[in-house]
């Protein structure tokens, strides 16, 4: 089906989110206009209360999935992307760190790929966060790319856009934080979808307070997660 003929659903988890989340509908909703078939907010019963905020909006071609008994940033992706029915599925974070408006250079790219992803490695892509963020995620997604032995650059983008029958064959990881994706852009290798990264300039949230952002031990955790799930999706038997 030609994009122009196509629905699309986006798809973003939450958690206090509040101070983004009104923008960020009310920019997916003005970028896609008639071909937005849904927004689908997938919140981890958050203490500021977003899933609240988002219900009294009364967005029609927006709803919540108000999570009371599960957490996680990759199983919300997972339910979320479950959830969507549009022909085509976009996933992003509602923070505003990465722009609304940018949805659209990956779907328009969907008449011709399976999979668009966002990239901050490709020419015209950029990584604003400071530094020191920025090195290690250069230095991982090189270590992704001679473990997975696949020519792929942004291995933890986050962003991306695919036609349901991709997210049918391979769908969501809910196992983990961001490695989801890692393994995802693998499985999408594995079945041979036709895909491109397109450049976007990744900047940092516009309010609230970032997930990773916080004390040096747990963004080690995260990140011997991360180098150890490459590990596991390269080595182990099963197929994707």
């Amino acid at each position: 089906m030609p994009v122009k003929d196509s629905s699309v659903s986006v798809v973003m988890p939450s958690y206090n989110e509040k101070e983004n989340i009104v923008e960020a509908i009310n920019r997916i909703d003005s970028t896609l206009g008639s071909s937005l078939l849904e927004i689908i907010i997938v919140d981890d019963d958050s203490p500021d209360r977003t899933w609240e905020v988002i219900e009294n909006l009364g967005n029609p071609r927006c709803r919540v999935i108000r999570r009371l008994d599960k957490r996680g940033l990759a199983s919300a992706l997972a339910d979320g992307t479950q959830a969507a029915k549009g022909d085509i599925i976009v996933w992003l974070d509602c923070d505003l760190g990465i722009p609304p408006e940018d949805i659209t250079k990956l779907v328009e790219q969907l008449d011709e790929y399976d999979v668009a992803v966002g990239s901050r490695y490709v020419p015209g892509g950029m990584d604003t966060r400071n530094k020191f963020r920025a090195f290690l995620s250069v230095v991982f997604n090189f270590y992704t790319r001679l473990i997975l032995g696949r020519h792929f650059w942004d291995w933890t983008s986050g962003f991306a856009a695919a036609r349901k029958e991709v997210m049918q064959q391979v769908p969501l990881s809910s196992d983990g934080f961001g490695e989801y994706f890692v393994e995802w852009i693998y499985g999408c290798t594995k079945k041979n979808f036709k895909m491109i990264e397109v450049p976007y300039r990744y900047g940092l949230r516009k309010g609230g307070e970032s997930k990773t952002d916080g004390s040096l031990l747990v963004f080690i955790r995260l990140a011997f997660s991360y180098a150890t799930r490459v590990l596991i999706i390269r080595f182990r038997r099963r197929s994707i």
